[in-house]
């Protein structure tokens, strides 16, 4: 059987009747990617739609953000910036916990959930005493989803996992890794994947088909909507004669920022006047991918025309979408790209390729162009065709106003109160929590 074909998807909404939204939810949201003061745009998908979530009627949201330890030491320069967040945090009203676990190098990523497991049962149950919760509601299946199900097995909790990439698609192919992660899809209440080959991936690792469901993230319709490409152009200092193909995202070689300068010397050949602006910096759990751009840069002597604009605040991002003509997504592996939904919602037509949750909206050819393979070659005559086609940007917002996190939030709702009204999970031994609890009790 096509896994597909027996997983539950959304309507644009699905039902709920009137007399479950007015009931209270208590959520306990389990996350390691997540914003902090120190890191503002770190799983900001996540905050953005918890932050949904806790504004719909009856439900509050309470989250812990579990954060490798590491030294203060300036000289760390990646990771100096972990160690100065601080452990608690109030961040567009959501409470954020973030206990400290030590991970060791090299081995660390196999036995992180077991790390992370005793701090965050700590403060769970610390905020249980203070209110007590209705369903855990875990991101990324690995480690954080691991350990929501520990944690739901050891208090008794209904678990809600939300699968969002690579911890899906790339994870249950490492030793040890992939039979924690099967494990925690068979024993969680409910799955979410954020796209429907991730949904699909989800029951292909053992998940139930009717417990997974297809919601894609949303966009902040309100925050993200389309301005004046002049006025845009002007606050940014970009020029005004040219025409601007954007990429935005950190500068990792997944990303395709390198496909994109190379393609570029062709697409000039068609519109001279091409610039490509790449916006986005450097990954904290990564090396820079910036050295490998530059070198393409000079090989391909297109220094004059491409712009690193390097990090920039959120709210500056509209801005970007509204003064550009074109977005290039060129990723080898996507989930749902709020890249993507930002940009469209400011009625910034897209090229991409056809990977993740991608295809699932630029299936409406309204919205943009499907490239048929990752390369230089597709990706210029793609770009080339849509700049030379004239977009209704104002209808791609339109169509972006049916796709808000108001819309997600609600979907997400009817599946955390599902998972609240199953009650817990099977015996705790089946993720090795009595051996965690066992070995934790011996070093107190």
């Amino acid at each position: 059987m096509n896994p597909a074909s027996a997983i539950a998807r959304p309507a644009p909404e699905l039902a709920r009747s009137a007399s479950a939204a007015a009931r209270p939810l208590r959520v306990l949201s389990i996350s390691g990617a997540f914003p902090s003061s120190i890191r503002p745009v770190h799983g900001v998908f996540v905050k953005e739609r918890l932050r949904f979530v806790s504004q719909l009627p009856g439900v509050s949201v309470r989250v812990i953000s579990p954060i490798p330890y590491f030294p203060p030491i300036r000289a760390f320069k990646r990771w100096y910036p972990w160690s100065q967040m601080s452990r608690f945090e109030r961040i567009d009203g959501l409470d954020v916990h973030r206990p400290r676990y030590v991970l060791p190098p090299k081995i660390g990523g196999y036995i992180s959930p077991r790390l992370m497991y005793r701090g965050v049962r700590r403060i769970a149950e610390r905020l249980r005493e203070v209110a007590d919760f209705d369903v855990i509601d875990a991101h990324f299946v690995y480690p954080s989803g691991i350990v929501a199900v520990m944690l739901g097995e050891a208090l008794g909790k209904p678990v809600v996992i939300t699968c969002r990439g690579e911890d899906i698609e790339r994870f249950p192919r490492l030793p040890i890794v992939g039979d924690q992660i099967r494990r925690a899809l068979r024993s969680a209440n409910q799955l979410i994947g954020v796209s429907r080959p991730i949904a699909d991936e989800i029951v292909r690792q053992g998940g139930a088909p009717e417990r997974v469901t297809c919601i894609p993230n949303g966009v902040d319709c309100e925050r993200f909507r389309p301005t004046s490409q002049a006025s845009a152009r002007e606050r940014l200092g970009l020029p005004q004669g040219r025409r601007i193909i954007l990429a935005v995202g950190y500068r990792l070689e997944l990303k395709g920022f390198h496909i994109l300068v190379d393609a570029l010397p062709r697409i000039r050949e068609a519109f001279p006047d091409a610039l490509v602006a790449i916006v986005g910096g450097e990954a904290s759990w990564a090396a820079d991918f910036l050295p490998v751009i530059e070198s393409r840069i000079q090989a391909n002597n297109v220094g004059e025309h491409v712009l690193i604009a390097g990090n920039r605040p959120q709210d500056e991002l509209a801005d970007w979408y509204s003064a550009a003509d074109v977005l290039a997504i060129l990723s080898s592996r996507e989930g749902s790209p709020n890249v993507l939904m930002e940009a469209l919602a400011c009625g910034l037509p897209a090229v991409a390729t056809s990977v993740g949750g991608i295809p699932d909206v630029l299936q409406d050819a309204r919205l943009g162009q499907l490239l048929p393979e990752r390369s230089a070659d597709a990706a210029a005559a793609g770009l080339c065709a849509a700049l030379g086609r004239n977009w209704d940007r104002d209808g791609i917002r339109e169509v972006m106003e049916q796709q808000s996190w108001q819309v997600t939030a609600r979907n997400v709702d009817e599946v955390l109160r599902r998972a609240a009204e199953e009650g817990g999970l099977a015996p705790a031994s089946r993720l090795g929590v009595a051996r965690t609890e066992s070995m934790s009790r011996k070093s107190d």
